[in-house]
């Protein structure tokens, strides 16, 4: 573990600013969690136990902090009850409301200037939520939730705070003034790595591993996650698949949402497994307490690269990160969260011009599937019976 402060001890609260968005850039093992669930609480009157909102990206995170910290989620009839003023059924300890963005967007719908009602409003991985906010048509709960934060950025009331190791995708995308609190990183507490491994074989890093080792996998795509977990047994690891309970085409069993709830609830991969394979629905969700000895990243986004490795709260004697070889890839901003149909597909393939090694140029099919290894995400549609993709950042 590196510095030797945490983030409560460095953060000037009197520094915070109630017309822009205040950025805290923090990795993971610095005191998040504390800082937002204990610490900002205190600048609060002793009674104020519903005017601090804790908002985060997904279910995972959502119960794993309410199963493990002082804090709670709404109830029905809450959000009339705080527009109201009336009195709220929690604890003197539980006051902080655990909500997910989406959840946050559908009460502001329902309710008119619901961000006007609290002190704080803590965003965690804010980042995330620009990214979900593309994948339907606007408005949607989440895109009525970034039009939440903002109204509670320019209110005169409510200091918002964005916690995020990776800010840059929310200064690009806040449309919004913001201010990042100076935050020495040298100095702040962080876990720490012996080493950091470029690939370009998730099949040769599992080769040459101890089986005896438990590691963390991080891949795009489920039916990778799947090839991986198969080949994985076959060189003699105990794998496991963790994705979302949301995701409707691929139900986990049983024993995955064991593996699941033992993560949510006790912050640990159970015994049994020795490499926990997840995705996108956990990258920046879910922790881990238990030992764990690598982390392997099969993505090249640095951004994906610091969220997966910020999954684990421990130092690691290795990470592992995708280095392809290949010329960086950009999607054109013209061609991000648009509906893309066959025309504008082949057109976005003739700009990426990327080739085999036989000199041939990549079509649609494998550039969707590449897309995600870049750092992208590809969801699909249908209007009119002609098929559309929409390519938003991962």
């Amino acid at each position: 573990m590196k510095g030797t402060k945490h983030l409560s001890e460095m953060v000037d609260m009197g520094m915070m600013k109630k017309d822009r968005l205040n950025i805290i850039k923090a990795p993971t093992g610095s005191g998040k969690t504390y800082f937002s669930l204990t610490h900002i609480p205190n600048y609060t009157p002793n009674d104020a136990i519903y005017t601090v909102v804790f908002l985060i990206d997904t279910i995972n995170g959502r119960e794993q902090i309410i199963n493990n910290y002082n804090a709670t989620s709404e109830y029905w009839g809450w959000a009339s009850e705080v527009e109201g003023g009336g009195c709220a059924w929690f604890s003197g300890d539980n006051r902080v409301v655990v909500l997910t963005y989406a959840k946050f967007g559908y009460l502001c719908q329902q309710h008119t200037d619901f961000h006007a009602n609290f002190d704080y409003i803590i965003c965690d991985e804010l980042h995330s939520l620009f990214h979900f906010q593309d994948y339907s048509a606007k408005p949607n709960l989440h895109s009525i939730a970034v039009m939440g934060i903002k109204s509670a950025i320019n209110n005169s009331k409510t200091t918002v705070i964005a916690l995020t190791a990776t800010p840059s995708i929310v200064k690009a995308k806040l449309n919004s003034p913001y201010y990042e609190l100076p935050i020495d990183q040298d100095t702040l507490i962080h876990y720490d790595q012996e080493q950091i491994i470029p690939f370009t074989s998730w099949e040769y890093v599992l080769s040459s591993m101890d089986t005896a080792d438990v590691g963390l996998l991080y891949t795009s795509r489920i039916t990778k996650m799947i090839e991986i977990e198969t080949k994985a047994k076959e060189m003699g690891f105990s794998p496991v698949c963790v994705w979302s309970t949301a995701n409707k085409d691929h139900s986990m069993t049983e024993e995955q949402l064991a593996v699941r709830d033992s993560v949510l609830k006790d912050f640990t991969i159970p015994e049994a497994y020795n490499l926990l394979i997840i995705n996108s629905s956990s990258e920046t969700s879910l922790k881990i307490k238990s030992p764990v000895d690598y982390v392997i990243v099969d993505s090249t986004n640095a951004d994906t690269q610091v969220q997966v490795r910020g999954r684990v709260n421990g130092d690691l004697k290795n990470l592992y990160l995708l280095n392809d070889g290949s010329k960086p890839v950009v999607v054109p901003d013209e061609y991000l969260g648009v509906r893309l149909f066959s025309e504008e597909k082949a057109k976005l393939c003739e700009i990426l011009n990327y080739h085999n090694h036989y000199n041939v140029r990549y079509k649609w099919p494998t550039i969707s599937h590449l897309l995600p290894d870049w750092g992208y995400k590809v969801t699909d549609g249908r209007q009119d019976n002609l098929r559309f993709s929409v390519i938003t950042l991962a």
